[in-house]
Formats: structure tokens, sequence, C-alpha cells
């Protein structure tokens, strides 16, 4: 195959990015040379010129050149490219880490892309930062990109892995590699651990309040989205008044009460004006929020509030003392960071504090790697990107994490395109009013989620309070004329992607004399699953993150034979164990992927299988679980690769096989043992947990999570 149409590929990539149309060229301090092109012209670059002089490939002291070379001459930072046609020949170690010990003999610096692209690096960073990228493959369907940052002046055991991905994915102008790399060197890192973990701390604090003040456990996280609702109306007498109100030390201006008994009526002419004017809600649903609400804002929040700290210090009233505390340690956050979870991470912390909340409605809220990864597997399974055709549907909605993911999805891709501006911008407006779609049915989780879109700039998206089980035939917010069903199908943009994170075992309540039997009279994780795939388009992507019992449980099976005979299962992954350690919940994971509205036995059966184990991220007193060596993006890369059917074959991690409905959907029931592994202490500890088992079955432990 010629290496030409990979060159190729990477120069209309590059001309995507914002580089020149035509080699050689300078515009806008950016240019590009191809192979030796840095020699000659009115843009020579002589600097280069003696940094290739003796970089062959083959180590032979001649001259030798990238495929490529970019740089702004207004930024140190210089990208080599190196290209092959062939992507089996894109790298020699399966782990891109690798490379830190070496990028071996001749013979592979002039084979391998990766291996040639940091050759390259090395004879340039003792003057530039340096990225090196490495392409391979001849057509988008199968380009492969990474890139690696070699620091100026440092040795190749310093690299650090920027990119992993596709063509839309990849390549960058300097200027966006730069922000890269500050990222990757926590430039930002502490800045964003410092306030998420300000957020856990004032969750505690504000759940103290909130119960010393006699807010029932069940209002509290409902009390604090009508405030921080009402805080998105920048133009309300409310929000106005908290402005005011909150101290400046930098022009000595001290605190003054603004609010006082006029808290209420404030915050209730902030709520409507939004729902009137701003976001123009239906009535239905006006009214649905105007009940919920009614039921929270009492005359009682204008008493004198008990118990003082440091972030509860302002105010005349519980009303008026929380509204200045969520103010300052909530919105102001919003504003200011707005690349960091503050709703996500705050909610997560507060439902710990809040006691039984979370397990009694079985609330797991998803990681952001995780809702980041969704959008990934759907691009792979739907061919295509994810922008401002697709539409997607979060049943379980929570907080809203799944939906802004993919808002930030579709925005990134957007903004790839090679159209206008103000196409861009009309386009993203259009996907903040008709591609996302939620349902919630807990009232104080609704409101959260709103909350949370407003700040994200959408204040119309498609969001339901019902239950989303099509068993429970919902009618949405309580309208007597349509289903929740009727009303997405009917939809003029019905969605093609599904994500939910469902809540966990809402079912474990039987009786020892209900033991064994199926537990679909109640709802399981897989209820929402089915219906999620019910109410996608006809070859809509369906993903699922849900616990592995119901991919191998004989509770389950009633269910899973359900799915596959309206359904195709196209994948399903097992997840790390700690992956909802930050929720406290312990039960083990599986990813599971489907094809809508395709029967599965008249579909391809080969079902990818995989076992993914390991994210990288680790375990943080105090701090939580994130990704302290920056392995996530090498690690989910592989993955990728896995599902691409790119990475290298691996029996005993991934497979496809065909399954029928009787069939297990677990890899671990299929991929091969890689004995050489085992140790004795491998089989004593199998050997413990199998009897701490027996012991907990034989006398009737409930199952806890």
């Amino acid at each position: 195959m010629s290496e030409e149409l990979t060159k190729g590929l990477v120069k209309s990539r590059l001309v995507e990015v914002g580089y020149p149309k035509n080699q050689d060229e300078l515009e806008n301090g950016l240019i590009y040379f191809k192979e030796d092109s840095y020699k000659s012209g009115i843009n020579a670059d002589k600097e280069l010129a003696n940094a290739f002089i003796n970089a062959s490939k083959r180590l032979s002291g001649n001259q030798g050149s990238p495929d490529y070379t970019a740089k702004d001459k207004n930024n140190e930072l210089l990208i080599v490219i190196e290209c092959k046609s062939d992507v089996n020949k894109h790298q020699t170690y399966d782990n891109l880490d690798d490379y830190k010990n070496g990028i071996g003999t001749a013979k592979e610096i002039s084979e391998y892309a990766v291996n040639g692209a940091l050759h390259y690096a090395s004879y340039v960073n003792y003057a530039y930062d340096v990225v090196a990228v490495a392409v391979s493959g001849v057509s988008k369907d199968n380009y492969r990109c990474t890139s690696f940052y070699l620091p100026k002046n440092s040795e190749l055991s310093n690299i650090y892995l920027l990119e992993d991905g596709t063509y839309n994915d990849t390549l960058m102008i300097p200027n966006n590699y730069r922000e890269m790399i500050d990222e990757l060197l926590g430039k930002y890192k502490e800045e964003r651990e410092k306030v998420e973990n300000e957020l856990k701390n004032y969750a505690n604090q504000c759940n103290n309040f909130l119960r010393a003040n006699h807010i029932s456990a069940k209002d509290r996280a409902g009390f604090l989205s009508a405030i921080v609702l009402a805080l998105t109306n920048k133009d309300s007498d409310y929000y106005k008044a908290v402005e005011r109100a909150m101290p400046d030390d930098r022009v000595k201006k001290p605190y003054t009460e603004e609010l006082g008994n006029k808290a209420i009526s404030r915050l209730w002419e902030s709520l409507r004006d939004i729902w009137k004017n701003k976001d123009h809600l239906p009535e239905i649903k006006y009214n649905y929020l105007e009940e919920y609400y009614n039921s929270l804002l009492l005359t009682n929040l204008l008493e004198s509030p008990e118990g003082s700290n440091k972030v509860f210090n302002f105010g005349e009233n519980i009303l008026s003392r929380c509204t200045y505390s969520i103010y300052t340690n909530i919105v102001k956050k919003m504003e200011n960071h707005p690349k960091v979870d503050i709703m996500g991470t705050f909610y997560t912390a507060f439902l710990k504090y809040a006691k039984g909340d979370a397990k009694d409605k079985g609330v797991v809220l998803t990681p952001k790697h995780v809702t980041e990864l969704f959008c990934d597997i759907a691009e792979h399974f739907l061919g295509r990107k994810l922008d401002s055709t697709t539409a997607v549907l979060d049943i379980c909605t929570g907080t809203g994490g799944f939906l802004i993911s993919a808002l930030n999805r579709m925005d990134h891709n957007i903004d790839n395109l090679t159209i206008s501006d103000e196409e861009k911008k009309k386009r993203k407006e259009y996907v903040r009013q008709n591609c996302l779609v939620g349902v919630e049915r807990e009232p104080e989780m609704f409101a959260l989620a709103y909350a949370n879109m407003r700040f994200h700039g959408d204040g119309k998206s498609n969001l339901y309070a019902c239950s989303s089980l099509l068993k429970d035939k919902s009618l949405i917010n309580n309208n007597p004329k349509k289903t929740l069903q009727e009303e997405i199908e009917e939809s003029k943009n019905r969605p093609m992607v599904g994500m939910i994170n469902p809540p966990y075992s809402l079912l474990n309540t039987k009786t020892k004399e209900e033991k064994g039997k199926s537990k679909q009279s109640g709802q399981s994780e897989l209820d929402f699953v089915y219906s999620m795939l019910e109410y996608l388009q006809p070859g809509g992507i369906g993903i699922a993150i849900i616990p592995m019992s119901c991919a191998s449980s004989k509770d389950d099976k009633k269910m899973r034979e359900a799915i596959l005979e309206k359904h195709t299962l196209l994948a399903t992954m097992t997840m790390p164990k700690k992956l909802f350690q930050e929720s406290k919940v312990g039960t083990q994971t599986c990813i599971m992927v489907f094809k809508a509205h395709f029967k599965h036995d008249l579909s391809n059966k080969l079902v990818f299988l995989s076992r993914w184990l390991d994210d990288g991220f680790v375990t943080i007193p105090h701090v939580g679980r994130y990704d302290k060596n920056n392995q996530w993006k090498a690690i989910k890369g592989e993955w990728i690769r896995q599902i691409e059917g790119l990475a290298k074959v691996d029996n005993t991690v991934f497979l496809r096989k065909e399954l029928g409905k009787n069939d297990e959907w677990l890899a671990e029931a299929y991929v091969e043992t890689d004995y050489s592994l085992l140790t004795e202490l491998d089989f004593e500890n199998q050997l413990k947990k199998y009897a701490l088992f027996k012991y907990m079955q034989e006398n009737d432990f409930e199952d806890t999570i």
C-alpha cells in the first residue's frame, strides 16, 4: 500500500485544524514542511536543515527527514510526523508506556511509525519542545494517530502520551498542543484537585447545617436544587441581591443582608422567570416543578438559623444563609471552573453524608471518565461522530452526567468541522434544543439535572419528570393525554443513542421465603435496559453500565431473553472493581452495548467480550479515585482498539464469540486463563472468599452494596 495515501490524509487533517492549505507557506505564524522541503524556498528553515543532517532512521549518520514537520513561528513547539501505510507497522510495543525504555533497533525505527517519530523528535529537542506524531492507515476508517510530548533538552525516557485516536480526534495546531501539555503537566491539576476537595468538604458541612436546621434528609437535595437553579438567573432580583450582599475584601466592602424576609418571594420570582420567560417551559412541566418546590419552600425557612461556621456565616435566616453559602461555594465555582464537574462532584459527596439516601434510591453517580468513554463507544458502533444529527437519551438522568458529556462531545466535534463560526453556533444551539433527552422520576434529581444543564448553556433540553420504565406506562409530567413512549417515538428527532447507569439493586428486599423467585416481578437493572432500547430508533446504539450479575444470574435470565428477542447484543466489557468507590458502591459492573430493534438471532451474533479491569485510576485517602499517573488515555485507547479489531490478539483478555439466548454475556466465561500469572496466594485468597460466601449464604445474610 502506498505511503502517499497516508501522507495525503495527514495533509488534509493539517489543513482542517488550521494550517495553511499548501506546504512551505507561512500563514498566521503557522507553517508545515513535507519531508526535506524546509531546505529551500522563501520560508526555508536552516535550523531544521542542521538538526536533521545526521538523522537517518537507519542510524547511518546520513541525513533523514520526517514525513512532515510543522511549527508556529511564535511558539517554541515543533511537531514531527512520521507515516506508515500499514496499521500493523504503527508500533512495536503493545504498551505505549514502554517507549520510555527505548525506541528499538535501526530496523524498527525505519519500519514503525511511533519509533520513527520519536527518533526524529530526539534530534530537535535540543532547541524545541517536540510533539512526535505517528500516523498509520490509508483511509479515515483505519487511520490511527499517536502523539507524544518530548520536553526540550529531555531524554526519551521523559516522554508523555498526548493522543492515541482516529482521524477526527487527533492532530492540532501548536497552541492547542501547548494547552494539552500544560494540562498534562499539572498546570491545572492542582487547581482542579483543590476545587474538588473543597466541594467534598463543603458537602459535609452543608449536610450538617441542613440537619441542624431541621431540613429532612429526603428534602435536602431538592432544597439545594431550588437555590442553585434560582441562582442561574443572573437577571433576577434574587441573584442581584446576593451579589450586593456578599463582602468584597478588595474594595473593603462589608457583608450586608439583602434578602431578609424577602428571601422566599425573590427565590420564587427567579424560578418562575426562568420557567416562563427564559426557558418557556410547557405548563405541565412548570406546574410539576412549582408543586414540588411548594412542598420545600416553607415559611420556616425565614426563621433564625442554627449553627454558624466559616462557610455558613452570612444571612439572618435559614434560606438567606444557605443562599449566600451556595452562591460562594457552588455557583461561583461553576462559573470560574467550567471544566470541573462541580454539580456531579458535590452531589456524589453530598449523598455520602445524607445517610441512607444513596442506597435507598440505588443512586450510583457515574465517574466523568466513564461518561466520556460511553461517547467513544457510541461513536464506534454508530460509525460516525456524535453531532447535531444525533439525539442522545438517558432514562436514568441523575444529575445529567451522560447528557453533559454527550453535549461536550458534540460541541467538540462541531468545532472540528470546516464550517463558518456562524454555522457552528447554529448547530450547537440545535443540539441544546433538540439532541438531549433525559428522564428522571426523583423530583430532587430532576431539579438538579435541570439546574446542571442550565449551567451548561442548555435550558431547553427535553427533560421529563416521570418513570422511564415502559411497564409503568408513565404519562409525561402528569399529562393525561400522552405517555412517555408516545412522546419519544413521535418526536422529530427520536434518539439514536441511549446511555444509562440505572439504579442498582432496587429489588433486593425479598424475604427468606421469596429467595430464588424471579425478581422480574419488581424492577431490575435490565428492565431499564429494555425500556431504553425500546425508545431508540431502529439501529440505534444503547449502552448501559450495570452489575455483572445481570449478565449471568438465573434471576435475570427471562429479561435477557426478552431483550435478545427484539435487540442485538454487540458487546460486554467487565469494568474495574473500584469504579464506583466514590459513591461507596462495591458492586462490580459491566458495560453492555446493544443495537436496537434488530433481533439477536437474525443479526451477526458475534459479540465482543472483554475484561477491562484496570482504568489506571488509584485511590488516595480523602481525595478519591483519580488518574494519578496519567495512564487513562493510553488505557482507553487500547480498549477502543480492542473493539475496533486493531489491538494485538489476546484471548486471555478479549475475544469475539457467537452467543445465543442461553449463554452468559461475560468474557469471564470464555477467555483463556494465563496460568503463568497464578500463585499459591491466589488460590488461598479465592478459597477464603468462597468460604465467606458459603457462610453468608447458609446464614441468610442479605446482599449488600
